[in-house]
């Protein structure tokens, strides 16, 4: 919490030259950008960083094979060469998996069809990862028995990428990377709105823990606010040429169904694409493209048993998969750019998934439209070259602000972790060793949790039952992340509350422990009931006033009725 502080009182003592508004992906990859090119640069969130729309992903950094069907090739040669970049540049983080698809009979397209599609994607992606296979349904059957297969014409299979850690994470690190590179950043600080004079942005912010009013000023403003785009602008005053349309997607986490480490896509009976995605020891299943009206949307019964029922159409499973099998939720709105009063409900499933930045010169702000996780290398390029255009020096040659470090960097912290036996204390449940693990999280910082091990062994003790968290990694994140909530670490810095159901987390063994570390003696209980006895701890209350007031100043012609 010292770093938040420090940070919070940094806001006003400088004027920045960038200030950008949400820590979802979308601002976390322009703030690494520019600060990694040399510019004064400042981030502020109105909740924990990835705290909305970048925490609901479904894990996938894929090309977008379904955009094809809509004849949108640029777009998904785009997306191809963005995953290949992640993949190229976050080897630990990002990684190959394969997609097996199977066909019903009567559906629109043949499989033999979709498989030639296949290897125009995997030529689109110039080849980087494993060739596609048309499988019979025989075949499918002897890889995933776990398929139904009856009234199937058969089905393929093709590569794409996802995240081995949770999405949030992966966002934060871009965080980390900016602050590593002196950008002052703070979650739970919410902008009132936004006014220029005498050339520099006068941002009115509010601390949302506390309640205290700041001011900040910046040369440039960038609204990075995902699917609340629209209000910020209002409130800035701000003009547009693109506007948002709301797009809810849901999962539903539930218990291991295959051992196989692929995604299973289907074909939902309404011909939607939802997918079965491996989660470490759990199951992601899920469907996208339900239009609605605000981004503050939810999962409904209607959803769950959807989903439900799709699913065991498609699986043959000792038992169906019911409520009861429910570990955990998430609904994400995808905020869709749209020009003008375009986006009507006839074309609403084919709009594009492209992101557009809107550029007012003359005011030197930026608004980032829609836009996708495995195109944020692109929006981060895009922010620089824009800010360069603004007559804002960036470093001369431009620096790569992305990626994990160099191979020899990681060598010689795997030599080090071999020189203490890191890895012996591997919990036994653990999906790869620890030194991977703490490499894949923490980057360079790994380094200092191999000093405090080598200085005290108890630092790489198991802190959580059931989990590899060890005690150093807690410590360091309470130094470094600031983590203001206890669901900022069970949801966001970790994926704990998606893969372990509420009752069970609430008696895990060491969770009290972390809390201690997290957040102090004095606070360690009040966090621990804030989280698992109300709805309106640790200033949630104050964060869902904010997000309600800003989906209610949209104008009239940026609403939409849902579409069942």
């Amino acid at each position: 919490m010292e770093v938040r502080q420090r940070h919070l009182q940094a806001l006003t003592e400088a004027t920045y030259d960038v200030l950008i508004i949400g820590g979802g992906i979308n601002g976390a990859v322009s703030a690494a950008a520019l600060s990694g090119n040399g510019l004064k640069t400042a981030l502020i969130e109105q909740r924990d960083f990835a705290g909305f729309t970048s925490q609901q992903s479904s894990n996938l950094a894929w090309g977008g094979i379904k955009y094809l069907e809509t004849f949108e090739l640029a777009l998904v040669r785009q997306l191809c060469k963005s995953r290949n970049e992640l993949m190229q540049h976050y080897p630990s983080s990002v990684r190959e998996i394969r997609f097996l698809t199977t066909v019903q009979k009567g559906f629109r397209h043949h499989p033999v069809m979709l498989w030639c599609g296949a290897w125009l994607y995997w030529l689109m992606g110039n080849g980087f990862t494993r060739v596609p296979r048309l499988l019979s349904a025989r075949r499918i059957k002897r890889d995933e028995p776990v398929i139904r297969t009856d009234g199937r014409l058969g089905g393929m299979e093709y590569s794409d990428a996802y995240l081995y850690d949770n999405d949030a994470r992966f966002v934060f690190n871009f965080v980390r990377s900016a602050l590593d590179h002196g950008c002052i950043a703070t979650n739970y600080v919410a902008s009132l709105g936004s006014h220029r004079s005498d050339h520099l942005w006068h941002t009115q912010a509010q601390d949302v823990m506390t309640g205290c009013e700041l001011t900040i000023r910046s040369r440039v403003l960038i609204n990075a606010t995902g699917p609340f785009v629209d209000a910020m602008n209002g409130l800035s005053g701000e003009s547009t040429e693109h506007r948002h349309v709301f797009s809810k997607g849901i999962h539903l986490i539930v218990d291991r169904v295959t051992p196989n480490p692929r995604v299973l896509a289907f074909f939902a009976d309404d011909g939607r694409l939802f997918f079965v995605i491996p989660m470490g020891s759990k199951t992601c299943i899920g469907t996208t493209d339900t239009r609605v009206d605000s981004p503050l949307a939810e999962v409904t019964q209607a959803d769950r048993d959807f989903v439900l029922t799709q699913i065991n159409r498609r699986l043959q499973l000792e038992q169906p998969l019911g409520a009861d099998d429910i570990i955990a939720e998430r609904c994400g709105v995808r905020p869709l750019a749209v020009r003008g009063q375009t986006g009507g409900q006839q074309d609403f499933l084919n709009l594009s998934r492209k992101h557009a930045i809107d550029v007012n010169a003359d005011r030197a702000h930026l608004s980032i439209f829609g836009g996708k996780l495995t195109d944020c290398l692109n929006v981060g390029e895009e922010i620089c070259a824009i800010i360069e255009a603004f007559g804002l020096p960036l470093s001369r040659p431009r620096q790569k602000w992305y990626g994990e470090p160099d191979a020899s960097v990681r060598a010689d912290f795997m030599q080090r972790a071999q020189a203490i036996k890191l890895d012996d204390l591997t919990p036994v449940d653990s999906e790869g060793a620890l030194s991977l693990r703490l490499w894949r999280r923490y980057g360079k910082q790994a380094f200092e949790l191999l000093k405090a091990i080598e200085k005290d062994a108890t630092q790489a003790e198991p802190i959580l039952a059931g989990t590899a968290f060890i005690r150093g990694e807690i410590e360091l994140m309470a130094e470094r992340e600031m983590i203001v909530t206890l669901e900022d670490f069970l949801r966001r810095r970790s994926d704990l509350a998606l893969v372990t159901r509420h009752g069970e987390l609430r008696r895990m063994a060491g969770l009290m422990d972390v809390c201690t570390i997290l957040f102090g003696a004095d606070q360690a209980v009040q966090q621990f009931n804030d989280y698992f006895d109300t709805e309106t701890g640790s200033g949630a209350a104050a964060i869902h006033r904010v997000s309600r007031a800003l989906a209610s100043s949209l104008p009239e012609s940026h609403r939409h009725e849902p579409q069942a």
